[in-house]
């Protein structure tokens, strides 16, 4: 089975993780994931403090194999995203 989430791979698996980010940027703030929009800033909006910020560290490296990002330098989750995804694909030719 194939699945297709936008128009091209990269697209697609960036949308695919987007949905895995958003379900663990929800846990880790305790906040419902309709709640977690690209424009929302973590500290402002979804109420990130210190303890949030270690969670969500935590809960990224452990589901994107070790993935260190340092969430106190982005503002919202469409740059969280785009760090997460920018560091799993780093290395690959497109």
């Amino acid at each position: 089975m194939c699945i297709k989430a936008g128009k091209d791979e990269i697209e697609t698996v960036k949308n695919l993780m987007s949905m895995s980010l958003k379900a663990i940027v929800a846990e880790a703030l305790l906040v419902d994931m309709e709640d977690v929009v690209d424009s929302a800033r973590l500290v402002e909006d979804l109420n990130m403090d210190d303890q949030g910020q270690f969670a969500l560290t935590e809960l990224i490296a452990e589901y994107f194999d070790e993935l260190k990002v340092d969430v106190s330098t982005t503002p919202t989750f469409g740059e969280l995203l785009e760090k997460v995804v920018l560091s799993e694909f780093q290395g690959i030719a497109a």
